[in-house]
């Protein structure tokens, strides 16, 4: 229903812009327009307005204006000539056909200008977690960091950095990066060499390649809530239980759980007499605040599991989605997931990525975990369940039903909000003119055999798109709009008869000839835009079958 609905909010206005940019340059030369219509066949509702038939029509995947003259077949008065669209100057009739691309491309600027004024929330660059072992990890970055430039050039937001990294798979780069104030880490500033991790995925322009990618940044950070599974563990003896938060460990404040990790392995650098003497934790509990104080049952390691049996909460189990693999197996609420195939996992991305390989390799996992300070191990075969690519290609994916205790905080983001009407007028025309040539780009890769032509959608993707859109709100709605008006621009300007483009052409070929094709060769040109447009319509209406569940 959603999918109909943002279909429906996003095209509408799309399809209106687009015909009102004929209209409007039909008008500007005193061409007769004798219909604007929203859709296509029947009438469903029509009201005249001077000398043009408004209409909306049964069929909501486009519209058009109907100008005097387009038939040049059509018996046309002395009078009615003037203002036919084929008795026009060759240059008034280009205007007329590229109005409504350039409409297009205008209610692009407004719609970015229009973000850019309500304010678009956007991921920073700092990093909210850091998995052990990763190639970050490797590389020295750690939670609280801020990348703030690649090889030089500054990035501000997450989506910079993805993109700096994208073309450069396997390569060393330079990453300058700010260390978090609280981390007192000095100097604050510095830079760190890192080689890219290179993986399969997909380009600007959507050629299927290897990508640029730096394993192990997580955007957000833990929560301080933690889990406890031996029920002799220094930690379950001192009273706490999963789902606790901690707010501080010796008297220093933390807010998220990587801070709680930090603080604690910091006493081992200073050589801290806490490090001597049982911890008191301030922690907030179902039944209110309280401090816990947990005394060291084996010399201080730095590791908060190690020391008092205290982990993060996300590999507990919350609950087992019924009927599922893990539930049928014997999985239970408050289980500590432990390891996969006797492999040791530190955090559900772990879990979630061995189960996945697991399932693809074996078609069955080993999962081992601890309950009340047991260890028990389970075989379970995952269920598969089955998703498109952006290519179409059927990937499994393999789960096993379990949720955890994961409490995550939203990544930390920056607002970009521009007020000042000549730079929303500059950067929405820059950004306009960027996407417009990405899309130029990629038909040109696409024409090359490059890009997939898979990867095109039809009315199902764009009504997906848009109900996706509205879900995640005003500005991720905007930016669908803005990115779809220009595509329909793009669309329209593409040099095949029929479309606006095509159009276009015939009139430079009359230009250049001196004299308009004759009536048999715009109909030749016509049917083989036509066949092209159709040919087109079916890859696209076979792709977006092929996205729905019911075939997957």
């Amino acid at each position: 229903m959603l999918s109909i609905l943002g279909f429906a909010l996003v095209l509408i206005p799309l399809v209106i812009v687009h015909e009102l940019g004929h209209f409007t340059f039909a008008k500007i030369f005193k061409v007769r327009a004798d219909a604007f219509s929203i859709g296509f066949g029947p009438v469903l509702f029509a009201k005249k307005i001077g000398e043009t038939d408004f209409r909306v029509s049964a069929i909501p995947l486009g519209g058009y204006v109907k100008l005097l003259g387009e038939d040049p077949n059509s018996e046309l008065s002395p009078e009615e000539k003037v203002r036919a669209l084929h008795h026009q100057a060759p240059w008034k009739r280009f205007f007329i056909f590229f109005g409504g691309p350039l409409f297009n491309f205008l209610w692009a600027i407004v719609v970015f200008m229009a973000m850019m004024a309500i304010g678009e929330p956007q991921i920073s660059t700092k990093i909210g977690r850091i998995l052990n072992d990763s190639t970050a990890a490797k590389a020295g970055l750690i939670a609280g960091d801020k990348i703030t430039a690649v090889d030089g050039e500054a990035v501000l937001k997450f989506e910079d950095l993805a993109m700096k990294i994208l073309d450069k798979p396997g390569r060393e780069i330079v990453l300058k990066v700010e260390h978090d104030p609280e981390s007192k880490i000095s100097p604050n500033s510095t830079e760190l060499k890192v080689k890219t991790d290179s993986e399969e995925g997909f380009s600007i322009y959507g050629e299927k390649k290897q990508v640029g990618t730096i394993d192990g940044i997580i955007p957000n950070a833990r929560m301080t809530k933690v889990g406890v599974s031996n029920p002799d563990s220094a930690a379950a003896k001192a009273g706490f239980q999963i789902g606790d938060e901690v707010i501080a460990i010796g008297g220093e404040k933390v807010k998220t759980f990587e801070q709680l990790e930090a603080v604690y392995r910091s006493w081992m650098v200073t050589n801290d007499l806490r490090t001597k003497s049982p911890v008191t934790f301030d922690v907030k509990t179902n039944s209110g605040d309280k401090k816990i104080t947990v005394p060291f049952m084996n010399a201080y390691s730095g590791d908060l599991g190690k020391d008092f049996g205290l982990y993060s909460s996300e590999l507990f189990v919350e609950q087992t989605i019924a009927d599922s693999p893990a539930a049928k197996a014997g999985i239970q609420k408050n289980d500590h997931l432990i390891s996969v195939n006797s492999i040791p996992v530190r955090s559900f991305f772990e879990l979630r990525m061995n189960i996945q390989k697991s399932g693809e390799d074996k078609g069955k996992v080993s999962v081992t975990l601890e309950r009340a300070g047991k260890m028990e191990t389970f075989e379970i075969v995952p269920q598969v369940s089955t998703e498109r690519d952006p290519l179409l290609k059927k990937m499994k994916q393999f789960t096993i039903g379990v949720m955890p205790v994961l409490s995550m905080f939203d990544p930390d983001t920056i607002k970009e909000q521009v007020w000042n009407p000549f730079k929303l007028l500059y950067l929405g025309t820059a950004r306009m003119f960027d996407l417009t040539a990405k899309n130029l780009i990629s038909i040109g890769k696409m024409i090359q055999g490059q890009v997939s032509v898979k990867s095109l959608g039809g009315p199902i993707l764009i009504g997906k798109l848009a109900g996706d859109s509205i879900n995640r709100g005003l500005i991720d709605f905007l930016k669908m709009m803005g990115i779809l008006s220009i595509g329909l621009g793009v669309l329209n300007i593409l040099p095949i008869p029929v479309l606006d483009g095509g159009h276009i052409v015939l009139l430079v070929i009359e230009a250049i000839r001196g004299k308009a094709l004759s009536l048999k060769q715009v109909e030749i040109a016509q049917q083989v835009g036509l066949f092209f447009i159709l040919g087109i319509m079916v890859i696209v209406m076979k792709n977006d079958i092929s996205r729905l569940p019911i075939f997957n």
